[in-house]
């Protein structure tokens, strides 16, 4: 995810510098209470776990240029049927909704880049993985199989993913095709976390919001 964070923040600080994702506002002002240093904090730390990754990759010598490629790779296919295949699911549940309007594009595209990566930090890598390590043990001590804490992991993240954009300053009025729709893609998303990894995710996030925008 390396590229596509100093893409991000290269692009948010030259032509739009008060742009900020959902995800990436809820991490910062939760860290609020440290100062306005927010910013600088979370993107040390970003910087740190990146750091960690590339000195494991290297230590364990694996192929990080296949790696890399594969995931983009990847995560581009996901991404561009990203949106299609969570229509088509979505159709199951209610009927079409409007479809939602872009706003100023240059903007909206430095959002999506911010999208894929912090939405998917906070919602996959933390909260999907909080969940399952809890509901898998929980599982174990009552001899179920951790598939179901798994399950119950990415779809209680992807609801709350769906949740998420209906809140707060800003949100998306709710309406249940969105609803559902986001909350679709969260699975889709949750699964592609669990038998993929988080590389693949971002990149998938990231380009399904780029296309979107691109194309409406």
């Amino acid at each position: 995810m390396l590229p596509l964070w100093l893409l991000y923040e290269g692009l948010r600080l030259s032509l739009a510098p008060q742009e900020r994702n959902g995800a990436e506002a809820l991490i910062t002002d939760f860290l609020g209470e440290i100062g306005p240093h927010a910013f600088t904090v979370v993107r040390i730390a970003m910087m740190c776990v990146i750091l960690v990754s590339a000195w494991s990759i290297h230590r364990r010598q694996l192929p990080w240029g296949r790696v890399v490629l594969v995931s983009v790779l990847e995560g581009a296919v996901y991404g561009l049927m990203l949106g299609p295949v969570t229509a088509a699911l979505t159709l199951q549940f209610v009927d079409p909704g409007k479809p939602l309007m872009a706003s100023a594009l240059v903007v909206d595209l430095i959002g999506s880049l911010g999208a894929g990566i912090f939405e998917e930090t906070l919602f996959r890598l933390g909260l999907l993985s909080l969940l399952a390590l809890l509901l898998q043990r929980a599982c174990r001590a009552m001899s179920v199989h951790p598939l179901v804490g798994t399950s119950l992991a990415v779809l209680i993240s992807a609801l709350l993913f769906s949740l998420f954009h209906h809140v707060g300053i800003g949100a998306h009025p709710f309406e249940i095709h969105e609803f559902v729709f986001r909350a679709v893609a969260g699975i889709i998303l949750g699964a592609l976390f669990v038998l993929r990894g988080f590389g693949v995710c971002v990149y998938t996030h990231a380009i399904y919001d780029l296309h979107f925008y691109l194309t409406n």
